[in-house]
């Protein structure tokens, strides 16, 4: 997947796996992307239309994963999307399909 840096809305550090940083990507489009980067391999952990949505497929995915950034007042119900979670993941199959781990 080819992400333009025209099409980010931000990026920030949200905590750490297997002690390699954890980042989120907000794209100007509306999507959250979860994702870790070990030698220069990106591995999606997680997608979504919300921040919450991403990082509760992050968190899903990889129990072990350390969020250290905290956004409790955009934190949303996971009762709230749970419908919705076949079709986010397999978007987040299809991204790691482009990308896939050695």
């Amino acid at each position: 997947m080819q992400i333009r840096p025209q099409e980010i809305d931000y990026k920030k550090d949200i905590g750490t796996l297997d002690g390699a940083p954890v980042i989120e990507l907000g794209l100007k489009g509306g999507l959250h992307i979860v994702l870790t980067t070990r030698h220069d391999k990106i591995d999606y952990l997680g997608v979504g239309p919300h921040r919450a949505v991403a990082r509760f497929m992050a968190k899903k995915r990889r129990p072990d994963i350390q969020i250290s950034e905290l956004s409790k007042s955009e934190d949303v119900a996971p009762e709230h999307f749970q419908h919705l979670m076949p079709q986010y993941e397999a978007m987040l199959g299809q991204l790691s399909a482009l990308n896939p781990r050695k």
